[in-house]
């Protein structure tokens, strides 16, 4: 995955995110399903846990459910 490629799938999901407390499972399909051709599961898998969560974009809130933090506020402008 290029590095363009890998800043969409991240903005797209912080975007999802954005919109209130979102359980995962919901997040993945959007993901997915959006207009990102090259948006699989495990796409999206790794930038999720690999990236957004260990990184402290996205803060897990209760089990399954996730929300955006200031950190991960600002990347979603820079990507913008």
């Amino acid at each position: 995955m290029k590095d363009p490629e890998r800043d969409q799938l991240r903005k797209a999901i912080l975007q999802f995110i954005k919109k209130g407390y979102v359980h995962y499972t919901d997040i993945e399909k959007k993901t997915v399903a959006t207009y990102l051709r090259f948006a699989t599961s495990n796409t999206f898998r790794k930038q999720f846990h690999g990236y957004l969560l260990p990184n402290g974009y996205v803060q897990r809130v209760s089990r399954g459910i996730y929300k955006i933090t200031p950190k991960g506020e600002k990347l979603l402008e820079i990507l913008n």
